[in-house]
């Protein structure tokens, strides 16, 4: 199991690697060329436009999937797809309609900021393109071809990476340029990926196909949403009870931590393929432990090293106007690993047809958070935001976790961890008490140490004892 999950990650964790360290290259740029309250502006269009993307999906290339392999011949397939794309335009016509029906409620209690009006009609044209590039990109997937998925998708982030810098940094056009950078990468990518799979477009469409995908998508869907609705919700309340700088504080906060979520991606779009074919080794015996245990393993370090030199880090990355963002870089981290972990540890509900769990949790989570920061808004300024990350996160844990636990009956945790966990708040201790640089680097140090002599003592002997008595599988 073990081996398996580490095969997949070498395949599939290619692209959100690759991906999430490109785009990790724009944080400087951004940083440096915009203000907190600019930088605040681009992560609610972030959050706007990705949250809007979820509608405009409507699930609909999870549906293809579903019916993709029902008959093994090219023409139920080629029907497939051209049935979902032609539900996936409909739709996202619709949506970007919508959108732009609703705009000026949109620019009043959501995109806020003057420079923020000038944008919008940008970020509908950035979600249509990112909406049905998004659909594109799951026909080789389902086409079992990867290497075909990841190489579209990494020339689409160099493409972003390259037109963002142009619009940015050479051509000076401010914030449009990201945007501009975000519809070049997307449209670069739609016309590669129409190229590799135009053997499957054709003029055809499948009225019963049609219906019975709007039927199994739809109660996805709603599920979606409340999954998504939590991102877009905490700027929402940032921007009604902080100003528009600390948006940005938040943002710039979040992209330095992203250099987890690579971990992080890279962990998910491995699991995944794993969670419904080796059901039965996950709900018995260690093997989750043990997968999951070397997930926490790497994230709590790297979040460690991550909360420890947050201050130098955003010099460095950012400029000194980005400082107070290191008040809540190692909540974030913390909020970080319990979200992974989560994903991870929380797959009950997925396997066994109880997915209305993960909608109660969300919504439990949402309302908890919400009430909390609206409590200590006054009070804890930026840490209140940090903490009520770290409350939504740790609610959907323990629910789905106990869940998964109860359910099968099978061990999750490894004592191992507590020293860990506890190791981790030390480093956000250092870094929010803004402690002498010397003793930051002694934690960062001994989270390391403890590492390495984990990993060695639980993981690589192990794997070499297995190897020898010829058991590893």
């Amino acid at each position: 199991m073990l081996r398996n999950f580490i095969k997949n990650i070498s395949i599939y964790g290619i692209l959100p690697i690759v991906g999430k360290f490109l785009n990790f290259l724009l944080v400087p740029i951004y940083a440096k060329c915009f203000s907190p309250e600019q930088y605040g502006i681009i992560d609610l269009y972030d959050a706007f436009v990705f949250f809007l993307l979820v509608v405009a999906s409507f699930e609909i290339p999870v549906a293809m999937g579903r019916y993709f392999y029902d008959e093994d011949n090219f023409a139920h397939r080629q029907k497939i797809v051209n049935t979902s794309l032609i539900l996936t335009v409909v739709i996202v016509a619709l949506t970007i309609v919508a959108a732009l029906v609703f705009k000026r409620e949109a620019l009043e209690h959501f995109l806020v900021g003057e420079e923020s009006k000038g944008l919008f009609n940008i970020a509908i044209v950035w979600l249509g393109s990112l909406a049905i590039n998004t659909f594109l990109s799951f026909i080789p997937r389902y086409d079992n071809r990867p290497k075909v998925y990841v190489t579209v998708g990494v020339i689409s982030i160099v493409t972003k990476l390259l037109f963002s810098i142009l619009f940015v940094v050479v051509l000076k056009v401010g914030l449009r340029g990201v945007l501009y950078g975000y519809i070049c990468g997307n449209v670069a990518s739609i016309f590669m990926y129409i190229w590799v799979s135009r053997h499957y477009f054709k003029a055809v469409f499948s009225r019963r196909y049609a219906g019975r995908m709007l039927v199994y998508a739809f109660p996805l869907l709603l599920g979606s949403v409340i999954l998504e609705v939590w991102k877009p919700w905490l700027r929402h309340l940032i921007t009604l009870y902080y100003p528009i700088a600390i948006v940005g504080m938040y943002a710039f906060a979040m992209r330095l931590t992203s250099v987890n979520m690579i971990v992080h991606g890279a962990f998910k779009i491995a699991w995944k393929p794993l969670l419904f074919e080796k059901k039965a080794d996950f709900i018995q015996g260690d093997a989750m432990k043990k997968v999951s245990g070397l997930v926490a393993l790497a994230s709590i370090i790297l979040g460690c090293l991550i909360t420890c030199f947050a201050k130098e880090a955003t010099i460095i990355v950012g400029s000194r106007d980005y400082l107070d963002s290191v008040q809540i870089t190692g909540l974030l981290a913390v909020s970080g690993v319990i979200q992974m972990l989560c994903e991870l540890r929380g797959f009950g509900p997925y396997i066994s047809d109880r997915t209305y769990i993960v909608t109660i949790a969300n919504v439990i989570a949402i309302a908890a958070s919400t009430a909390f920061l609206m409590t200590v808004k006054d009070s804890a300024g930026l840490f209140g935001i940090g903490y009520a990350c770290i409350l939504y996160e740790l609610i959907c844990y323990v629910i789905l976790v106990v869940y998964t636990r109860i359910k099968y009956k099978i061990a999750l945790h490894n004592k191992w961890e507590l020293p860990l966990a506890a190791m981790l708040a030390l480093c956000v201790y250092l870094s929010v008490t803004l402690s002498h640089f010397r003793y930051r680097v002694v934690a960062a140090g001994l989270a390391c140490l403890l590492g390495a002599y984990i990993f060695f003592t639980r993981y690589y002997k192990l794997k070499v004892k297995l190897r020898d008595s010829g058991e590893e599988s």
